[in-house]
């Protein structure tokens, strides 16, 4: 069988090329001379927030810089041209003169503050530590960055985008131009990955968009592989902990001051949620009095966006961190004080046997290694409903997906989704699931469907609403044929008795009553000194419910903690264009566990999808903790001892 897969720069037409002329300096005023189209000409477009405003100050953030530059890499102006390469000609035409400022990014935010809230009250207890942890910056880097290309058919604006959320896309982008959203269409072949970062659309890609319109042009965006890295960031997250613990190892409170880096501004639809998700996260495993003052910041980088996890590793980061340190100053066993902590789970799966895997597969590595082993026990949570999204975070996005199936006239049923394909075989573990309950092969799944309400692939919540929904409408299907013959004899029937039979479809929706958790568990086993770490076997134990396709659903926890592993020893935001990404010849061996709880959903899956990272990022800094060095920060700062 021969394969083509297409991308959005794959995708031909006549289009114009669009290239960014960005700020060489963090924050200083400028002027452009050149031929270059500035904010001006885009000053009537305005990006409406998809997240709530209510507690939060929000800046006026426009697509491009209005006459001053706020970080290194924010887009001054724009240049069009024939084709990529004269395009970088043309940005070398243009010059910036530059006045490097001081003080706030906006005079209407002068102290850059632009959320704070404090909760609850710091506790007592008879033996208490702080830490200071640090998450550091780092960027999704997918094997494709952005590209947008715009054209115009008839009275329709046509956009193709490597996108993860086509549907929100096409709200963002018929709200930016005043236009009834049947005029926009939302295509999106194959995704080079995604990891988060193209859940916002970029405002590189709404200028875009904007520009396109504004001129009556077709115009197209390749993002360079550089241009990502400086500009596609998350993780910014510093804790100041305060334990309270007893000499027994109970945890009796923890109060965190917590200053999450914005960037810039906030992104049209990430916001700083991943900031909520780390605080509900934080009490997602462990029984212990929470308090916390937290407080979202401006300053002079790119807007902090979603990466594979959205503030869970972060939390876990913490909590595990924490964990460890308990076990080290009591003396009691790392397994004992994490079981002597947990809270009350309920549908997480198989707490007990993930424990006792997670503590024979410790000692086991003890025993090889001796040091060097850390581990993280963490529970992911995933599927936020509606009620959720929209009375809780103020979202504007639901938290339900819907999906239309139908029996074809060649006897093949047919599901449509609005998820788009980046490499996580979404579309195959759902016509498995589709398969096992009809009792038939011919399945197909249509992925990027614009025509059915469905809000993208985040928060490890497709198999959860997309696949339960889909089954929830083979179900529907399976029950009209089952009183007419067999799917071939209803298929032929609709063309040769429609009397009998003019359509077998089903549309369904569905969402999460609550959340869906993953009870989890990693241990890694480091090699090195303070000059240098090596991951060298790294375990994965995770009840992940009914799976699609069990094989995807290992590869998508290996994955994932490779990103956790790279996010701790290699990638550094600072780094720019000698940012790294580990590789297979990084990657340790890995060994993984599966369980098979059913949740109490249709299909009984679980999410899966940002689970590697959430807890790789605490298991292998334990781990280089049990070498004797710290690790209270990532990415990893060589050189220090403990």
């Amino acid at each position: 069988m021969r394969w083509n897969l297409t991308y959005v720069d794959d995708i031909s037409g006549e289009y114009k090329f669009v290239g960014f002329k960005r700020s060489t300096y963090k924050h200083a005023e400028f002027s452009v001379s050149g031929d270059c189209y500035t904010e001006e000409i885009l000053d009537n477009y305005r990006v409406k927030f998809v997240f709530g405003e209510e507690e939060m100050k929000i800046p006026k953030v426009t697509l491009l810089a209005k006459k001053k530059a706020l970080y290194e890499g924010h887009p001054l102006c724009m240049v069009i041209s024939g084709d990529r390469y004269s395009v970088e000609d043309r940005l070398e035409e243009v010059d910036v003169d530059y006045r490097e400022v001081n003080g706030p990014l906006f005079p209407e935010i002068p102290d850059n503050v632009i959320y704070s809230k404090s909760h609850g009250r710091k506790g007592e207890a008879e033996t208490s530590m702080s830490l200071h942890l640090r998450a550091g910056r780092s960027s999704p880097a997918p094997m494709e960055p952005r590209v947008i290309a715009v054209r115009f058919t008839g009275d329709s604006i046509l956009v193709h985008a490597s996108t993860q959320a086509p549907t929100v896309a096409r709200i963002l982008i018929a709200e930016m131009l005043d236009v009834p959203m049947h005029r926009v269409k939302v295509d999106v072949p194959n995704v080079g990955g995604g990891f988060g970062a193209k859940q916002d659309l970029s405002y590189e890609e709404l200028s875009v968009v904007a520009l396109a319109y504004e001129l009556g042009e077709n115009l197209k965006w390749v993002e360079t592989r550089s241009e990502h890295v400086q500009n596609s960031q998350a993780r910014d997250q510093v804790h100041l902990v305060e334990v309270g613990f007893t000499k027994e190892g109970k945890l009796e409170f923890l109060h965190d001051d917590i200053t999450y880096d914005t960037g810039a501004f906030p992104l049209a639809w990430s916001g700083i949620s991943p900031l909520f998700v780390t605080l509900s996260t934080m009490t997602s495993a462990y029984s212990f009095d929470f308090s916390y003052n937290v407080k979202a910041v401006l300053s002079n980088k790119p807007p902090q966006g979603a990466y594979r996890g959205f503030g869970r590793p972060e939390a876990v980061f913490v909590m595990e961190r924490v964990m460890d340190e308990i076990s080290r100053r009591t003396g009691i066993d790392q397994i004992e004080v994490r079981r002597k902590n947990l809270r009350n789970l309920d549908d997480v799966g198989d707490v007990k046997s993930v424990l006792e895997e997670i503590e024979r597969k410790y000692k086991e590595f003890k025993e090889i290694y001796g040091k060097g082993v850390g581990l993280a026990f963490y529970v992911q949570y995933a599927g936020p409903n509606s009620k959720l999204m929209i009375e809780k975070e103020k979202s504007r996005i639901p938290g339900y997906d819907c999906v239309r199936a139908y029996l074809d006239l060649d006897g093949w049923v047919v599901i449509k989704i609005s998820a788009t394909n980046q490499g996580q075989g979404m579309d195959r573990a759902i016509k498995n699931l589709v398969s096992k309950e009809l009792g038939y092969e011919k399945v197909r799944v249509l992925l990027g469907d614009n025509e059915v309400k469905g809000y993208g692939v985040w928060a490890s919540r497709t198999m959860l609403t997309m696949g339960n929904a889909a089954v929830i409408a083979a179900r529907q299907l399976k029950e009209k044929v089952s009183t007419l013959g067999d799917w071939e004899e209803v298929s032929k029937m609709m063309l040769t008795q429609p009397w009998k039979v003019m359509d077998v479809s089903a549309d369904a929706c569905y969402e999460t009553e609550d959340f869906v958790g993953t009870v989890s568990g990693q241990i890694s086993v480091v090699r090195g000194d303070c000059t240098g770490v090596k991951v060298e076997r790294h375990f994965i134990v995770a009840d992940v419910g009914v799976s699609g396709d069990e094989e995807i659903v290992k590869g998508q926890l290996m994955g994932g903690a490779l990103q956790g592993i790279g996010g701790v020893l290699y990638e550094n935001a600072n780094d720019g264009v000698e940012f790294a990404v580990p590789t297979s010849m990084e990657a340790p061996t890995f060994e993984v566990k599966l369980f098979h709880t059913p949740s109490r959903t249709p299909t009984g899956v679980r999410g899966v999808g940002e689970n590697g990272p959430t807890g790789a990022y605490a298991s292998l800094c334990n781990a280089i903790r049990d070498l004797g060095l710290e690790c209270n920060s990532f990415p990893f700062p060589r050189g220090e001892r403990s």
